[in-house]
């Protein structure tokens, strides 16, 4: 009974095994694919690098429609947006508020870094195409829901958005 027991063990420690390499091999092309689609922008024309004071910041933007603001965002004020957020190959994670119509609002200083770099860049009115890389995102780790534990968005992931700035309020 007891080698019963340690067959059943090893056979179960075997089984697991095998499903993490498979889910490596998973993740390694999930990360693949992100860096191609990634690097196929960067070498785009469409598509210009972010620039901030202190040099490029690997977010990559295409400008849809130029606003007619003169005010940029700070990092410490609220905007008001429509944006939907994708994965490279264009499949929804976020539906965002493009679709209602029904801005946002949003403060720089809670969302991700890349997303914050582009909306400090951008003026009331403007819509972009925005490409945030993985580790101006949610990282290797990726996000996930803490008290169901299921992930949301997985690691090294690039991310897509259509976001307009709607509005500013601007705070010291």
């Amino acid at each position: 009974m007891k080698n019963l027991l340690y067959l059943f063990i090893i056979s179960a420690l075997f089984v697991s095994f095998g499903a993490c390499k498979n889910d490596d091999k998973a993740d390694d092309a999930w990360r693949e694919a992100n860096t191609d689609a990634y690097e196929a922008i960067t070498k785009n024309p469409a598509y210009q690098a972010l620039q901030t004071e202190t040099g490029p910041t690997g977010v990559y933007y295409k400008v849809i429609q130029s606003g007619t603001g003169t005010e940029y965002p700070l990092q410490t004020s609220n905007v008001e947006v429509l944006y939907k957020g994708t994965y490279y190959d264009g499949t929804v994670f976020d539906s965002g508020t493009s679709g209602s119509g029904v801005p946002m609002e949003l403060s720089l200083g809670s969302l991700i870094r890349g997303f914050s770099f582009a909306l400090q860049n951008m003026t009331v009115g403007d819509k972009w195409e925005i490409w945030v890389p993985y580790y101006l995102g949610y990282g290797e780790s990726g996000y996930y829901n803490s008290s169901t534990g299921q992930t949301i968005i997985q690691g090294y992931t690039t991310l897509v958005f259509e976001v307009e700035l709607v509005s500013i309020t601007l705070y010291p």
